[in-house]
């Protein structure tokens, strides 16, 4: 028996992850969670409603319990699947569901497993690429692992939660990638059209996600809702109305788009849907009716947001609401001239209403004189400030209860009012949601779009294929070349099936995991449908994603550093496919040297007829030799100037071996190592050495060369006839054969 374990990040409010599933699985029962947020539920219930669901309580979908019921009855392979995934926390979410699906099946249905019977595999969806948690915390994807680094600045939620969607699972879809990349170089190009709808998108309010889910919890009657619920509801309907009022104009702004999503994103905003319920709105909202930060001022604008004259019982709270508040600064008027305390002032919050601050007794006033002690008559409130005191007076406590009850009344008027246009809101939430998508995707195309206009061209379009190699000419890293005051250096990359394994060489600091780590990262903006910092680059689609750096001890799972390390390699080789991209980062140091060449070279042999392509960085000279038995094995190292026995990084990628220059012995006289010392590991280490220069040099035999060039030329005329196949119209194969055949003809002679 199988059990399939997907999850996945559902980056639109139409489910489109999840139809697709359904629709591929075709389902007799759903197991979903018995939840009460009805906005949840109602999006759920739409892409779902066709299936038979069984509720169940939160309480069985914890994933802990899951991956060990999970582990109960799987098989022996299986096992260390589950234990890998349970430890990335790369499939939490899977597991708890799995544990509800197998509880639901004993306590239901009264199927009992075997022990060691079920058979429990992980995929992922078929358009997104997996990267499990490790990785994302290794690449920095979401959370920067330094304090205080830049973090994402986006003008709103529903942009952060796209973006993050996107990082954490990028695209495979070619079609959807070379739209979203056509629109990116569309406002690239055009910089007014680009201004024009940046400046609408800034005039939308940040949280709609929250206005939507306002309007999709159905409400209650006035009479028996609470406060808090009757204001969020006026709230939505006053930015609905600020909304309404600039899709207009950002349907104006991408009118000029010539590609197809900008031109579908300006087509959905010009829905006749939108006209209607702006018309519906305005009929009963106050034309000045504003959303507005402080508090009181917020309240103030839902109870004065229906229109004057709509409803009499509403004007009259109003006026209530109005007196009420007058008297409270009156009062605070006559508290400051009663005991003469001109510092005296009337403060406002959603917890306290309104309230009194004055200055710390004993402190001096700008006259000079002393404060004096509170009167009797205050009443001292918490406060954490150092220089004023809050408090208040029976007489306010009274008027401020007086308000809240005012305030209610009209907001309880103010919703019955709306119900009708709530309830049409309500009708057309799908609507409104894929406006949402839309902006939100909008809104992300033009942050790439800006992150490509601000290089002054530095940064590129990728070009993304099916089957061809990852070729990045003149590659930075994304974030640290923002941070390098003297520039940052540049390399070139070029994994190919005649090259899918590279050993990348160097010492400590040379820039070997910055440069695996801009690999990586080069890759995943290329498959968001991001322009990347490179001169030229061209990235097949990687369906996973997966890397080993860094060197730690796990405190929460009590696992020493070779452990983690052991862990994570496993992880790797279980699920590894060979369209997937693998980056190794100093495999093994965390044992002795033996045990660490070992593990390294067995598991760089798998990943190597694995054929997926692969970063191996390196400090074990053996290793190289791999490079010499397999021809699509290359080395590379990251050049180090050593003359006047000094060290000087030059941070650039080189091909072959690293020179042998002991490294290490050149840094121990500069950190204060005495001379003595340093004289006798320097002879030491010669003499263990001298065995090994040979072979770090590669001298491949002629039979060894000749391979790998026979290698390489059969791999180039398989992109040659790939890149032709891909577009025919464009690609003119003749000049390439050409050279090809000339390279072919000095091999035979």
């Amino acid at each position: 028996m199988r059990l399939l374990l997907t999850q996945y990040v559902e980056s639109s409010r139409s489910y489109t992850n999840t139809l697709l599933l359904l629709q591929y699985y075709r389902p007799s029962e759903l197991c979903v969670v018995a939840t009460k947020d009805a906005l949840v539920s109602t999006g759920v219930n739409k892409a779902t409603h066709s299936y038979h669901q069984v509720p169940l309580p939160r309480s069985c979908f914890d994933d802990s319990k899951g991956s060990l019921l999970a582990s109960h009855y799987a098989t022996a392979d299986s096992k260390s699947s589950i234990e890998g995934a349970a430890l990335h926390n790369s499939y939490y979410l899977a597991l708890g569901a799995a544990g509800a699906l197998l509880r639901y099946l004993e306590q239901e249905h009264s199927l009992v497993l075997a022990v060691a019977s079920l058979n429990v595999e992980f995929t992922g969806t078929s358009n997104h690429m997996h990267i499990d948690s490790a990785s994302v915390r290794a690449l920095e994807l979401i959370k920067p692992i330094k304090a205080g680094t830049p973090r994402c600045k986006s003008t709103s939620t529903s942009l952060f939660r796209l973006l993050k969607a996107n990082l954490l699972q990028p695209l495979t879809d070619l079609a959807t990638l070379s739209m979203r990349l056509d629109s990116v170089e569309e406002l690239v190009q055009k910089e007014d059209m680009h201004f024009n709808i940046t400046q609408c998108l800034e005039k939308f309010p940040k949280d709609l996600d929250r206005m939507c889910g306002n309007f999709g919890l159905r409400p209650q009657k006035a009479a028996s809702a609470p406060a808090r619920r009757i204001s969020a509801i006026v709230q939505s309907m006053i930015l609905l109305k600020e909304t309404l009022h600039v899709v207009a104009a950002l349907q104006d702004s991408v009118g000029p788009a010539e590609s197809a999503l900008l031109q579908a994103i300006h087509d959905n905003s010009g829905h006749a849907v939108f006209a209607e319920l702006l018309q519906k709105v305005e009929t009963v909202l106050d034309q000045d009716a504003h959303s507005a930060k402080a508090s009181f001022l917020n309240t103030t604008e839902q109870c004065f947001a229906v229109k004057n004259g709509v409803d009499g019982f509403l004007d009259l709270s109003r006026g209530n609401f109005c007196r009420i508040t007058e008297e409270i600064h009156q009062l605070a008027d006559k508290l400051r001239r009663q005991h003469g305390m001109d510092w005296l002032k009337a403060s406002y919050s959603a917890r306290r209403g309104f309230y009194l601050v004055t200055a710390m007794p004993g402190h001096k006033t700008k006259s000079g004189a002393a404060v004096p002690p509170l009167p009797r008559t205050f009443i001292k409130m918490e406060s954490k400030s150092k220089t004023t005191i809050s408090c208040t007076t029976s007489e306010l406590n009274a008027l401020n209860a007086r308000l809240r009850d005012a305030s209610n009344d009209c907001l309880v008027l103010t919703q019955q009012v709306l119900e009708g246009a709530v309830a049409e809101v309500a009708d057309h939430l799908g609507t409104l949601h894929k406006l949402l998508d839309n902006l939100s995707l909008l809104d992300m195309l033009c942050s790439f779009a800006h992150v490509a206009a601000a290089s002054d061209g530095s940064y590129v379009r990728p070009r993304c294929t099916k089957h061809g190699p990852i070729a990045v000419m003149g590659g930075r890293h994304p974030i640290l070349e923002q941070l390098e005051d003297q520039g940052f250096k540049a390399n070139d990359t070029y994994i190919a099936d005649c090259s899918s394994f590279l050993i990348v060489t160097g010492p400590n600091m040379s820039g070997k995991s910055t440069y695996l780590r801009q690999v990586a990262l080069i890759v995943v903006m290329a498959q968001i449908g991001c322009f990347v910092p490179a001169k030229f680059a061209s990235v097949r689609m990687v369906d996973r994603l997966f890397t080993r750096i860094g060197s730690s001890d796990s405190i929460e799972t009590n696992c020493s550093s070779f452990m983690v390390e052991m862990q994570e390699a496993a992880y790797i080789t279980n699920h590894a496919t060979e369209r997937s991209l693998v980056i190794i980062d100093e495999l093994g140091r965390a044992t002795c040297t033996a045990d660490g060449i070992g593990i390294s070279w067995a598991i760089a042999e798998h990943l190597i007829s694995l054929g997926c392509f692969t970063l191996f960085a390196t400090h074990f000279t053996r290793i190289a030799e791999l490079a010499s038995i397999y021809p699509n094995c290359k080395l590379w190292h990251l050049h180090v100037d050593t003359a006047d026995n000094r060290l000087n990084f030059r941070w650039t990628l080189k091909s072959g071996p690293q020179e042998a220059g002991h490294y290490g012995l050149m840094l121990a006289p500069v950190v204060g190592i005495p001379d003595e010392i340093t004289q006798e590991a320097r002879r030491i280490a010669h003499r263990l050495s001298s065995r090994e220069v040979k072979r770090v040099k590669q001298r491949s035999n002629q039979e060894h060369a000749e391979l790998t060039s026979v290698y390489s030329l059969a791999h180039k005329i398989k992109c040659l006839a790939d890149n032709w196949a891909e577009d025919p119209d464009k690609v003119d194969p003749a000049p390439q054969l050409e050279l090809l055949q000339r390279e072919a003809k000095l091999l035979t002679a």
